[in-house]
């Protein structure tokens, strides 16, 4: 995991939305596959730099940027790199998976988050447990893939001992009873977590013997309501998956099945959209008009967007991020234009909705749509 330096702040893009502006978005290459990788990368952000400065950048977020171009080597291989900035603080430090088919350098109003959505796709909201006899891990990861929360070790009273913590036993000392008790605290932390991030999957790995523990413990508090193993479940049947391995590969593991379940949950998404869009009445729109309208009633339960579709497609935005329109009659109060694919987003965002990218996978009028909630 990226260190990250002083000047930069692990924000949420929820939390990132509520910034004021304006806001330094670029999306770069930095992949080291050719001997003078080096040389190539100073050359790509000295012409980063340049066309940040020639977009109105100030002199602070450009110098706070290039500290932290600076402090964080890339990756081997093929990779790339998100940073975002308001104007004092890189909020977003993000290696990429893959580097983007071009360079993204934009100074804005809003922050350019449709890319990084893009590059974290496919991802559903998850919580990974891993435990052994020393303790617990666990991280939640949010329905943008943000990761909201990380507890370790101690998790309630009685609390769930540290491998040499003085005055405390190792779980190893105790006697089975009180493993069971505390493995309960850890199953009643573990759905406090998913409640928080609206969990589809909760998956379960470590130490045998006590992540089947865990399992039970979890499945009792889940009941009726739980698919162990099975298929993606909606929201009231959230899926329980214990991943065995070892520690070096369970990561890797937990990375497979929550990407696997995440492509399940594509699918099916995109599957109801054709289905219900073809019927009168569905619950679904198509085209910006008619999806800026659903997103100003908090109507959006999926927002689907083909950013290469969008192009540079322009949208009126009012004083809250959920005004979006194409006609200033829609919105009460000034409205300003801003650029589609940085609006819409947000608008999502701050509604609730779940954000689905697309390229290529389904045609939508104007690179937008939307699955609605149906109350």
């Amino acid at each position: 995991m990226r260190g990250y330096p002083p000047n930069v702040a692990r924000t949420s893009l929820r939390e990132l939305i509520d910034r004021p502006g304006p806001f330094a978005s670029v999306y770069f290459d930095t992949s080291q596959d050719t001997e003078d990788t080096e040389r190539q990368l100073e050359h790509r952000y000295r012409s980063i730099r340049e066309k940040l400065s020639a977009a109105g950048a100030s002199e602070q977020q450009l110098g706070a940027l290039g500290i932290v171009v600076a402090a964080g080597p890339p990756a081997p291989g093929r990779s790339g790199r998100a940073l975002i900035a308001d104007q004092r603080t890189v909020l977003v430090d993000e290696q990429l998976p893959a580097p983007p088919p071009r360079d993204i350098v934009r100074v804005s109003p809003l922050p350019n988050l449709l890319p990084l959505l893009e590059q974290r796709a496919p991802m559903i909201p998850h919580v990974a447990a891993l435990v052994d006899r020393a303790g617990a891990r666990l991280s939640g990861v949010d329905r943008n893939g943000d990761t909201v929360a990380h507890l370790t070790g101690r998790l309630g009273q009685p609390p769930l001992p540290t491998r040499g913590a003085r005055g405390q036993r190792s779980m190893r000392d105790r006697g089975p009873d009180a493993i069971r008790r505390t493995l309960d605290i850890v199953a009643v932390r573990v759905l406090e977590l998913a409640d928080r991030v609206n969990a589809m999957l909760i998956l379960v790995g470590g130490e045998p013997t006590i992540r089947a523990g865990l399992r039970t413990a979890i499945e009792i508090r889940l009941g009726a309501g739980t698919t162990v193993d099975g298929d993606a479940p909606d929201r009231e049947h959230r899926r329980l998956v214990e991943v065995d391995g070892e520690t070096e590969t369970v990561r890797e593991q937990i990375r497979k099945v929550v990407t696997e379940t995440a492509e399940t949950h594509c699918d099916a998404v995109l599957e109801r959209y054709r289905r219900e869009r073809g019927r009168f009445g569905g619950p679904t729109t198509g085209g910006i008009a008619e999806t800026t309208a659903a997103l100003r009633e908090v109507r959006v339960s999926c927002l689907l967007i083909d950013g290469a579709s969008l192009e540079d497609r322009r949208v009126l935005r009012g004083a809250a991020h959920t005004d979006v329109a194409t006609s200033a009659h829609d919105l009460d109060g000034p409205a300003e234009v801003r650029r589609a694919d940085e609006a819409l987003p947000i608008a999502a965002l701050a509604g609730g909705s779940e954000i689905l990218p697309l390229t290529g996978r389904l045609t939508l009028p104007d690179g937008v749509g939307a699955l609605l909630h149906e109350y």
